[in-house]
């Protein structure tokens, strides 16, 4: 009972911390980037990666080790849409990640990048649709709990 609380818990707030730093990065991205913020859109980057990997860990200890055990989420559809949500999830983030990595020199030697239109909306559109996505995750996770749609 320990471990699926403790596991549960992880889970959830690293989910939280997820979605905060991601929303964080939406926010800074559509105010404008200053040497003020870039610093902190870098940060939140850092927090959004670390907390996708907690997600992670903490979602496959929970599959593996607690009470419902990993034959109930291997036979179960949702649980599949949700890990294919969450590599999609990934997969997008690698766009931002990469361009605020690529900005680390200039940050560092107190430059602002430049950030022309096209990179100003692709990457805000990457953002919104990271968003969309990550909200589908509780959906996902509540069908999946309650095994919806997999027989008696």
């Amino acid at each position: 009972m320990f471990w699926s609380v403790l596991w549960a818990s992880v889970h959830y707030l690293s989910i939280l911390m997820l979605f905060g730093c991601l929303y964080g990065e939406l926010l800074l991205w559509r105010t404008g980037i200053n040497e003020r913020n870039v610093r902190t859109l870098l940060w939140l980057d850092i927090g959004y990666g670390l907390s996708a990997l907690f997600v992670l860990i903490s979602g496959l200890a929970r599959a593996g080790w607690t009470e419902k055990g990993l034959d109930f989420y291997m036979a179960n559809p949702w649980f599949h849409g949700k890990v294919t949500v969450f590599v999609l999830i990934a997969l997008l983030s690698l766009y931002p990640t990469k361009v605020f990595m690529g900005w680390r020199k200039q940050v560092k030697a107190g430059h602002v990048p430049e950030i022309d239109p096209r990179l100003q909306k692709n990457l805000r559109g990457v953002l919104v649709a990271e968003i969309h996505l990550v909200t589908l995750m509780p959906i996902l996770g509540a069908l999946m709990a309650r095994g919806v749609g997999m027989g008696s």
